[in-house]
């Protein structure tokens, strides 16, 4: 009985572990194919906050890019202005949705022309100090295509 109770226990142990969730999930990352000269690229997903109480993302790195910025797109008097975000805050149980002409993520100067296919690694850094690192791949995507208008008529 004591063997069992022991493997019980070291069952619960490694179970804890292997299942603790991060607090942030990601989904449906997307991250276009631009051409060989451009200077910028973009990354949409979903991010979900898998956690009881806000969490706050404070920076964003990748090291295929000399810089990463979160972006938001705002109308103002009918003209579209693009402002950089210093922190991004998702309530608990809330997904936030990176998007053409809304939040986005903005890969600045990429160190040599990324294609369909190569791989890019995306890091987060919370507020709590917990940092979630996403591997990913450039994708061909046509944004100008009917998915992309799908998103704008909610």
């Amino acid at each position: 009985m004591k063997k069992f109770s022991v493997y019980l226990f070291l069952l619960f142990i490694f179970s804890a572990n292997s299942f603790a969730a991060a607090a942030l999930g990601f989904k449906k990352i997307i991250i276009p194919e631009a051409p060989p000269v451009a200077s910028v690229m973009v990354a949409y997903m979903d991010i979900t906050n898998n956690t009881q109480k806000t969490q706050q993302i404070n920076s964003v790195s990748s090291p295929q890019f000399k810089r990463v910025e979160i972006h938001k797109m705002t109308m103002d008097n009918g003209m579209m202005n693009m402002q950089q975000l210093k922190t991004l805050a998702i309530k608990p149980g809330a997904t936030v949705v990176l998007e053409t002409g809304g939040l986005h993520i903005m890969l600045i100067k990429p160190l040599k022309p990324l294609k369909n296919g190569d791989k890019v690694e995306l890091t987060f850094k919370l507020a709590s100090g917990e940092v979630t690192i996403i591997n990913t791949t450039v994708q061909k995507v046509d944004l100008t295509g009917s998915d992309a208008h799908k998103h704008h008529h909610h």
